[in-house]
């Protein structure tokens, strides 16, 4: 079987596919070999209609992670090619993650560290350090991921409210708010943000909504960054004081520019998208694709399949030839 990903691989995954015939990494720049690739594993970039033409025989995708929006899936279901992906695999390195920005935002360990380097001892005392316990922790997106962090915030001494529209108020603890999102934003000390990018979500968090949030706010972003209306916005919610730090996982365009503001600002944290990219998370999620492989190789039905409608009725083959779209 060939199979290929566009970005490197942990020896873990090399491990778990060798049963396959292995998996190669090649340049997503160079399309050629789309044409005899079967299972494509996506761990960045976009796998669009034209994409998906160009690969005739293609029979899956495994995204690796919680989030698909990177796929066109119905693209892929018109031609048969089914999706995989792992939504449990990177809950617990997730969540660690966010803690991990939201501690070095409310630290202002940025700040900190350039008072240091300039030797500037005394210039400790004028860097605001936040508190975490007593504070509000404001939630958006109140899945998997979500309320791991809200189990975090809960040991760190805060108070969790959360926002989640797709969610009854009797499906959160009895000890989390549900609450509409101008609510959240305009109590919560910090703020974390875990929902799917969808067309309901992209620039959910605009210049408006910022405005509206309490005073010296900490905001934390590890889910996408089209859910920020932009790079721009999050500078000028900083220059206002609607925010006081900001800490990044994502990008609005991935990767950023060298000479992006953000990188720079000393209020800003910012890490590659890999927040959540542990020893465990390799093992996890690369694992879970390939028992998916192994799965629909014997003619049985992964548990986290995308398009599952392909398989059902039993039609659908791995081994089967790709219709015409």
């Amino acid at each position: 079987m060939k199979i290929v990903c566009t970005s490197a691989v942990p020896a873990v995954a090399r491990e778990l596919f060798a049963p396959f015939g292995g998996i190669e990494v090649r340049d997503p720049a160079d399309r050629s070999f789309l044409g005899d690739v079967e299972v494509l594993v996506v761990r960045a970039g976009v796998v669009d209609a034209a994409l998906l033409e160009a690969a005739p025989r293609l029979r899956v995708v495994a995204r690796t992670g919680a989030g698909y929006d990177s796929v066109d899936v119905a693209a892929a279901t018109a031609r048969d090619v089914v999706v995989l992906y792992a939504p449990d695999a990177g809950v617990t390195p997730v969540a660690e993650g966010t803690f991990a920005l939201i501690l070095a935002a409310a630290k202002r360990l940025r700040r900190l560290g350039n008072v240091l380097q300039r030797s500037d001892w005394d210039g400790r005392y004028g860097v605001h350090v936040a508190d975490l316990e007593g504070a509000v922790l404001g939630i958006v997106g109140y899945g998997r991921i979500g309320r791991a962090v809200g189990r975090l915030g809960e040991a760190f001494g805060m108070r969790v409210i959360a926002h989640d529209p797709l969610l009854a108020s009797d499906a959160v603890p009895t000890d989390v708010e549900l609450v509409g999102l101008e609510q959240l934003v305009g109590c919560a000390d910090v703020i974390t943000l875990h929902c799917a990018l969808t067309e309901q979500t992209r620039g959910l968090f605009d210049r408006r909504l910022l405005a509206r949030c309490k005073p010296g706010a900490v905001l934390v972003n590890v889910a996408r960054g089209g859910i920020v209306e932009s790079g721009e916005t999050l500078l000028d919610a900083l220059e206002a004081g609607w925010l006081s730090a900001v800490g990044l996982d994502v990008f609005e365009h991935e990767p950023p520019r060298k000479d992006d503001p953000l990188l720079a600002h000393p209020d800003v944290v910012c890490t590659p998208h890999a927040i959540g990219l542990t020893a465990g998370w390799n093992a996890r999620v690369f694992g879970t694709l390939a028992r998916g492989l192994e799965l629909l190789a014997r003619g049985e039905r992964p548990q986290h399949v995308v398009n599952g409608e392909l398989l059902d009725g039993g039609g659908w083959s791995l081994m089967a030839p790709v219709p015409s779209a």
